[in-house]
């Protein structure tokens, strides 16, 4: 069954790549092309040497590595199509996927409304949970609990939050704005330098994914992770997992794709993720 199933994907996969090169479009028909920031760890990051875990970054010196590769790694081996890995900053990746520079983005992407008008997604590749990330000292104060309603009126009234600018975290804390009263502040342009400024101070809280918080706790000091009731977000739940985005109206690359993720179990998927968060606090 297994066998049959990695046929039917790389027919499809040969078929949509074809279809695509017919129209002078630049990528290959054996190459997924993919765009990512390498800017976010556990999801994506370089290293400036390659090993069992990296792929060359091919815009830029390094190697990218993290759970978006090891994703990639999976559906190029079950595909037997080969991958090629741009680095772009995040408001490219929609934009090059629409004009053909690229033909997927794996990048810890949320499928949200707003997107699905310019671009498709496949079925969710990761599922996580949405976090506080602070100092240390206020986030040892709830070790062990997950806050709600009543608990975060109090944290946040009048802190300063922020996230990753253009990100669903940081339309969430649109909702914490007016449910809780929070400042919202100014997005950065990563969620690197959002860490940045909760660690020194000019901001309270940072909004982000729980393996990124990880990550950011174990590779950057005084910083700790604040749990939450995901009811609290004021957004689906849905939209808390991250997906594959594709050109919009290519319904035989999402089938393959999703043929090709359907293959991969959650149980591995929740082991790349744990290597990819251990491996990214060491970088």
């Amino acid at each position: 069954m297994s066998h049959t199933r990695r046929i039917v994907s790389a027919v499809l996969f040969s078929s949509l790549f074809l279809l695509g090169s017919c129209g002078g479009s630049k990528i290959s028909n054996d190459t997924m092309v993919i765009g990512l920031e390498c800017d976010y760890a556990p999801f994506n990051w370089t290293e400036t040497s390659s090993n069992d875990n990296t792929l060359p970054i091919s815009n830029a010196t390094g190697f990218a590595d993290g759970y978006d590769i090891q994703i990639a790694k999976r559906l190029s081996t079950i595909t037997g199509k080969q991958v090629k890995i741009v680095k772009e900053v995040w408001d490219s990746l929609i934009p090059d996927i629409q004009n053909d520079t690229i033909n997927m983005i794996i990048a810890g992407m949320t499928d949200t409304e707003e997107r699905r008008q310019s671009i498709d997604f496949t079925d969710e590749y990761y599922r996580s949970e949405v976090v506080l990330l602070s100092k240390k000292a206020v986030a040892d104060e709830y070790t062990g609990r997950t806050l709600g309603t009543s608990d975060l009126s109090t944290l946040l009234s009048t802190k300063n939050v922020v996230s990753q600018a253009d990100t669903v975290e940081d339309d969430i804390i649109n909702n914490f704005v007016t449910s809780y009263g929070c400042k919202h502040a100014a997005a950065t342009e990563t969620y690197s330098l959002a860490a940045v400024d909760v660690q020194n101070g000019s901001a309270d809280f940072l909004v982000v994914e729980y393996p990124v918080a990880q990550s950011y706790v174990a590779s950057m000091d005084g910083l700790g992770i604040i749990h939450l009731d995901q009811a609290v977000l004021g957004v689906d739940l849905s939209q808390l997992g991250v997906s594959i985005g594709i050109k919009k109206g290519n319904s035989e690359l999402k089938t393959a794709l999703n043929s090709a993720l359907a293959q991969i179990t959650s149980e591995e998927r929740n082991t790349l993720m744990t290597a990819a968060v251990e491996r990214s606090s060491n970088n």
